[in-house]
């Protein structure tokens, strides 16, 4: 398929896109996404871990929408491109509904509009996806078409990366406390304070809660028990995140690995950011020039998520693309401890 114009001004539909993200996706409170004209990550070379590659970004071809959470990396940098094909309706809509009326121009304005949504959710979803890797073992590592693994290590100290011995056991609720003081005691060695927050599982946090019923046994112990007891000896009140999605194959994976849980500064406070760069559709939306005249965007909005139409006549398709590149980039990994092997 090729560009084709299927509303008089793209612009509206591009910038709405931008905004668009899912309420699940809180992880981007930690790394919320900016638009740059180039994406720059750490490598974690020990011999070379103060080098900074600079990347931009390369076309990709678009891959339809049928399981969302689909990566596809070019080079060093992840492209992101959903392909929403509009439905047979849609389609009658134009090349019959227009003939009857005679050449009536028919409103491609809702599809599109819905169709960009889904486009810019997916990207919001395949970057959470990645801030999860991140947070929970400070790679992201994708799988390539050809099946290879690409990884981006950001560097976090191996003292940071608490490997616990053996599964917590709530049976000794003060063992499992005392070993959360510990892990702590980590964070606040390097980071020079306290953990804000610690962010952990259902499961994590239900092994806490058991452990401290354990300690106490005098009554039920719940979430505020939890938290006036963390709040008692200075450690953070750990909060769930178990955002699941379908990958590409249509398994059901965890944004966030299970039996982690990570101490940061606070719950608000970022400690990196998800950054866009520039595509090739970007710069196309630049150049081309639009029904009513002018261009999609402007030089100064190439970078970040982008939305294009495409089309073709025999046989006839029309579909939405969304295209983005970029992945999060951890900024501070002195702000950061991984506890894993809880469960």
């Amino acid at each position: 398929m090729q560009l084709i114009d299927l509303v008089p001004d793209l612009r509206p539909t591009i910038l709405a896109a931008r905004q668009l993200q899912d309420a699940r996706n809180s992880l981007a409170r930690f790394f919320p996404v900016v638009n740059v004209p180039s994406v720059t990550y750490r490598l974690g070379r020990r011999t070379r871990n103060d080098q900074t590659v600079p990347i931009r970004a390369f076309d990709a071809p678009a891959i339809p929408i049928q399981k969302q959470g689909i990566i596809d990396v070019r080079g060093d940098l992840p492209a992101v491109t959903p392909l929403v094909n509009l439905t047979e309706v849609d389609l009658n809509q134009e090349f019959i509904l227009a003939q009857q009326l005679a050449g009536q121009a028919v409103d491609w304005q809702p599809a599109v509009t819905s169709a960009a949504g889904q486009c810019a959710a997916t990207v919001d979803n395949t970057m959470e996806a990645m801030r999860g890797q991140l947070l929970s073992t400070g790679i992201i590592s994708l799988v390539t078409e050809d099946g290879t693994t690409h990884s981006v290590d950001f560097g976090i100290p191996g003292a940071q990366i608490i490997t616990a011995g053996a599964p917590l056991n709530p049976a000794d609720g003060a063992a499992v406390w005392n070993a959360y003081a510990a892990a702590h005691d980590v964070y606040a060695a390097v980071a020079g304070d306290a953990a804000g927050v610690a962010v952990t599982t259902r499961k994590v946090y239900s092994l806490l809660v058991a452990a401290l019923q354990v300690a106490f046994p005098q009554g039920p112990v719940g979430a505020d028990q939890v938290a006036a007891y963390a709040a008692n000896r200075n450690l953070p009140v750990p909060v769930t995140y178990d955002r699941q999605m379908k990958d590409a194959a249509g398994a059901r994976t965890r944004f966030f690995a299970e039996g982690t849980l990570v101490f940061l500064p606070s719950n608000d406070d970022p400690v990196g950011r998800t950054e866009l760069g520039i595509t090739q559709e970007a710069v196309q939306q630049v150049q081309r020039v639009q029904p009513n005249g002018g261009t999609a965007l402007s030089a100064a909005e190439v970078p970040g998520l982008t939305i294009v139409t495409l089309g073709n006549d025999n046989p006839v398709q029309r579909a939405v693309k969304g295209a983005a590149v970029g992945m999060p980039v951890l900024q501070d990994n002195d702000a950061i401890v991984i506890w894993k092997g809880l469960v």
